[in-house]
């Protein structure tokens, strides 16, 4: 080994290292980058009758900055925090809608009580019935804006979880590429393509900020094999498995997800597991706070409605007529199954809406008897309805007639509140249709007006009043935001410092890089002196004669 090679070997190593610390400082704002390192190591060397004599320097290779326990930490984290912004958003809109301290339901119920006690203080008064009618109207329209807000928030997040599944596809597909990509390369090289691994992280961050994800990482050919969190493969090698996002069979109005399996083969996500992610995160306000704020709010309309026409009914207007209803309630609609075989249909009405509960009901057809008729609850009760003489079913408050001829397992859902709010209008077209009187012909009889004044304290939905009913509603949607801004701002905290403890192992620091420039720097000078000497000893030589 000459002094030629040696000075060959320290200078390229040197160049290589500096290569390697600009790439560094030239990467150092790019997200995703992963800090490299230059790995330098003895070239050998040979033992001699005077001693070894080493052959310099080889670069072995480089090394990339990375904690696999650290980024699984962190896809940990973002699965969380997505999942707790992604419902945030959705419910903030819901307490919005019900935050109007100047434009809401109990501020509306307290004009109509108020217009009734003008009512009540001159019964003939056509300006009292007039302002009574007209906070009729007002309740009405307050309760079909706010059910029509809550059905634009249920369409704004089946849009959301449809293209939440596009862009969990989208990534499942690219990682099964890159690691087909990542393969290849370490079968022809036997080294792993620094950039396509920082690609590789970057995609699963972004992946476990949609749904939450288990991944499998091969450290030495770095294949990442990915799994949901119920343990359906996502990516195995290089095949990626996708979602699909669909219209619910039984309730069209609702998006559902399935796995597609190697065959073909479609399995619906349960919902309830499915807990992390924006997507999880979408599955949650939907099916529960979204849903709780629906009911409370159906319920409302229906029993306070219900109330004001059962008062109403017994009372004679101003023409002597008995009073009919104030508000048109409609009846309850049963969703038929899309898979179901037989033509059946079913009639649904109210027996009693006071007994009547805001809940999901699914009634499956058994076969072959009449009695073969199965009803259970969201929450998993079964219900045994009493059935009449024309086969109708009867369960609380509501009544049920079927049509057609079912076949075994046709099915059905229903909720009888359903719609309440946003199908409520005003039956009555004057104020003289207001009953006020108890006796018919007596004209300024209040005596009825006094019932329907006493709606205001009655107990109607659960222990409370109707104001109370709508106080515990917004009482509701406040704490679930109260504890939801809490757990993400934990949550939050909790990503920063993964983060921070990340960006410690992988990141560039520009000053740190400079120092290392400037090693290198001075490494490459000292070996170009070392080539200089080679060059004079060389010369020396060449001049002797």
């Amino acid at each position: 080994m000459n002094l030629f090679n040696l000075a060959q070997s320290g200078l390229s190593s040197a160049q290589a290292a500096m290569n390697v610390v600009g790439n560094n400082m030239n990467n150092a704002l790019t997200p995703g980058y992963s800090r490299q390192s230059i790995i330098l190591g003895e070239a050998g060397g040979r033992t001699t009758g005077s001693g070894y004599f080493g052959y310099g320097v080889q670069v072995n290779g480089v090394q990339r900055a990375y904690n696999g326990f650290v980024n699984n930490q962190l896809r940990g984290a973002y699965t969380e925090s997505s999942s707790q912004v992604g419902r945030y958003q959705q419910l903030t809109q819901i307490d919005n809608m019900l935050g109007d301290n100047t434009s809401n339901i109990s501020t509306s119920l307290n004009s109509i009580f108020k217009s009734l006690e003008e009512m009540s203080a001159d019964p003939v008064s056509q300006a009292a019935r007039q302002g009574a009618l007209s906070q009729f109207k007002a309740i009405s329209y307050q309760f079909n804006t706010k059910s029509n807000t809550l059905n634009g928030l249920e369409k704004s997040t089946n849009t959301q979880i449809s293209q939440s599944v596009s862009d969990i596809n989208a990534d499942a597909k690219q990682l099964a590429k890159l690691n087909d990509e990542i393969a290849k390369i370490h079968g022809r090289t036997g080294d792993l393509p620094a950039d396509l691994l920082d690609q590789r992280d970057a995609l699963l961050e972004r992946l476990s900020t949609q749904v939450g994800i288990k991944v499998n990482e091969n450290t030495t050919t770095g294949r990442v094999d990915v799994t949901l969190s119920n343990g359906m493969p996502l990516v195995n090698g290089n095949r990626s498995y996708a979602l699909e996002a669909s219209v619910s069979a039984e309730d069209p109005s609702k998006t559902v997800v399935a796995y597609v399996d190697a065959s073909g083969n479609k399995m619906l996500l349960d919902e309830d597991k499915m807990s992390g992610g924006k997507l999880g995160g979408l599955f949650k306000f939907r099916n529960e706070d979204l849903v709780e704020a629906r009911n409370q709010l159906n319920q409302l309309a229906l029993q306070m409605a219900n109330r004001f026409n059962e008062v109403n009914a017994a009372g004679f207007d101003l023409d002597g007529n008995p009073g009919g209803n104030i508000f048109n309630i409609a009846d309850p609609t049963a969703l038929a199954n899309r898979g179901n075989t037989g033509d059946s249909s079913l009639d649904v009405s109210f027996s009693d809406i006071s007994k009547v509960k805001s809940e999901d009901y699914t009634l499956t057809f058994k076969g072959p008897n009449d009695t073969d008729w199965e009803v259970t609850t969201a929450d998993g009760r079964t219900i045994n309805p009493t059935v009449g003489t024309n086969g109708e079913l009867e369960f609380e408050g509501v009544s049920i007639k079927p049509q057609g001829t079912p076949q075994p397992g046709d099915s059905f859902v229903m909720n009888p509140t359903a719609g309440a709010a946003g199908k409520l209008s005003v039956a009555i077209t004057k104020g003289d249709q207001i009953a006020a009187s108890s006796k018919s012909g007596e004209e300024s009889n209040n005596e009825n007006i006094k019932d329907m004044l006493a709606i205001k304290t009655e107990t109607l939905i659960g222990n409370g009043t109707l104001t109370e009913a709508y106080s515990s509603l917004v009482s509701s949607v406040g704490s679930s935001m109260t504890a939801l801004k809490a757990d993400n701002e934990t949550t939050s905290k909790a990503t920063a410092a993964i983060e921070l403890e990340k960006q410690s192992v992988s990141g560039v620091d520009l000053m740190e890089e400079s120092v290392k420039i400037q090693m290198y720097t001075q490494y490459y000078q000292a070996n170009a002196q070392v080539l200089q000497a080679a060059n004079t000893l060389f010369d020396t030589l060449l001049s002797l004669r």
